[in-house]
């Protein structure tokens, strides 16, 4: 069960191949699940928490059942997404959400009387509640690398205690920041001779997220929460939430928020990996995206239809950006909220001049939501200027294609125009031809006739005959002609 990624910044591996679901589904499974009251803590006592991505929920359920025949409790029904299991050394909760499956347990705390003695050093740095649970069920989800785990230490104490119990966690932690760096311990070696892991806590190294101690007061000065966020070499963080009166009621859903700022915090986290590397390819889009407008501005010669089908290449590389990412960074964007809801629900107010959470977090964690943020916006951004380039180049496109109509158009109007001409010589023509084949009939039958005598002993003469009937039959074609013209063209 030890974790595979640090705390500041999840393996990306984790998020590949990762099935659909809208941000808004993970909100509203998020407040469905946590709507129920929060399962009690133990006051003095310890709560170990864990999320498991993407775990099989058969496996889940199965190793659900296996606990409650261990130890005699009620098995939970088919499909079950919200089970608590009740004993007299332990409560264990199971939640089952969109993407990842939750583990809360509380057992009871023996607490030392002074901040210098030596077991209340034991108490919170090695107190675990998973040390209760069975082997069998530790092996039953072992198999699945926990995403977000966090131990959460209750001790009661009035303020003098809680200024002792400060200054002890300032020398411990600052001391663990300064010592040498070692190297991380093997999975054999974190082994709890138990069958668990170890309670050790491994040394500080360059990729935890971890920081000087973080303390404040929460709940109106009712309760006090620390923790340096550092991971120790069994994979959990750990808080140390201090009681000064609060009601059970409130205490359970101190603690709760707790685990649940440090499980989001993880989930949203998922995000910044593929943010970042989704960052490369945006600046090569972009660039190319560059390069198309400005020859598309000042270049009278590009070709057109060249740039609109790269206009259309890059359309579609930013559509499939958006497709792998939009799910990923929806659901950071999600997970942030219920990590700042859940901060600002805890009411922090500054203990002694120490660091806030929320203070942290608005350092280190607020700029990676940033980061997917404008990875998000980005991309919408790069979607929206190809649109209008494409658009740009469509019009620039169309113009061209309009000027080639209109180049076409007035080749054909010249050509009509010379086929008109052609035309009316080819009827002037028709007019001879025709006109000349009638006066040659009118001159054969002139011929024909010219030894009849007329009245008065007149007789015709053929040359006479053809010349008189030229105009009139040159007339009479002419007009036959233009009449039948007239009427083809209506």
């Amino acid at each position: 069960m030890i974790r595979s990624s640090n705390a500041a910044v999840p393996n990306p591996g984790t998020v590949a191949g990762e099935a659909a679901w809208p941000a808004r589904a993970h909100l509203e499974l998020h407040e469905e699940l946590h709507a129920r009251p929060a399962m009690p803590a133990r006051s003095p006592g310890v709560v170990s928490y864990w999320a498991q991505h993407q775990m099989d929920p058969a496996r889940a359920q199965q190793a659900l059942r296996d606990l409650c025949d261990a130890v005699g409790h009620p098995t939970p029904l088919a499909d079950a997404r919200h089970f608590v299991v009740k004993t007299s050394a332990f409560d264990l909760k199971f939640e089952r959400h969109g993407e990842f499956i939750s583990w809360q347990l509380c057992a009871g705390l023996a607490t030392a009387n002074s901040p210098d003695n030596a077991a209340l050093q034991t108490v919170l740095l090695a107190s675990r509640a998973i040390d209760v649970l069975p082997q069998t069920f530790i092996r039953g989800i072992a198999d699945t690398p926990m995403l977000a785990a966090t131990h959460v230490v209750i001790l009661k104490a009035d303020e003098t205690k809680l200024k002792g119990l400060i200054q002890w966690l300032q020398t411990s932690v600052s001391a663990q920041h300064t010592a040498p760096v070692q190297p991380s311990p093997s999975a054999q070696d974190t082994q709890h001779p138990s069958g668990g892991v170890s309670p050790l806590r491994s040394n500080r190294s360059e990729a935890d997220d971890s920081a000087a101690l973080l303390a404040s007061l929460v709940s109106d000065s009712q309760a006090a929460v620390m923790t340096d966020l550092r991971v120790g070499s069994d994979g959990f963080t750990r808080f140390v939430l201090v009681d000064m009166g609060l009601t059970p009621d409130r205490l359970a859903r101190d603690v709760q928020r707790v685990c649940e700022i440090e499980a989001y915090r993880m989930l949203a986290m998922l995000g910044f990996p593929v943010a970042r590397n989704e960052a490369q390819s945006l600046s090569e889009v972009e660039a190319q995206l560059q390069v198309i407008v400005d020859d598309m501005a000042g270049a009278r010669t590009l070709d057109d239809a060249a740039a609109f089908d790269s206009l259309l290449r890059l359309a579609a590389e930013i559509e499939h950006s958006a497709a792998r990412t939009r799910y990923r960074l929806s659901a950071t964007r999600a997970y942030h909220r219920i990590v700042l809801q859940r901060l600002s629900d805890l009411r922090e107010e500054r203990l002694l001049g120490l660091q806030k959470m929320a203070g942290f977090f608005n350092r280190r964690f607020a700029p990676a939501m940033a980061l997917c943020d404008s990875t998000d916006a980005r991309i919408t951004d790069i979607a929206d200027r190809i649109n209008r380039a494409v658009d740009l180049a469509r019009v620039r496109v169309e113009a061209q294609r309009e000027a080639n109509n209109q180049e076409l158009l007035r080749s054909l109007a010249h050509r009509q125009k010379l086929q008109l001409r052609l035309q009316q010589t080819v009827e002037g023509l028709s007019v001879v031809a025709i006109s000349y084949y009638i006066i040659s009939i009118v001159a054969y039958v002139a011929k024909a006739i010219k030894d009849v005598e007329l009245f008065a002993g007149l007789t015709l003469q053929p040359d006479v005959v053809t010349a008189v009937a030229v105009l009139p039959v040159v007339g009479l074609v002419y007009s036959l002609v233009r009449r039948v013209r007239q009427r083809l063209e209506k």
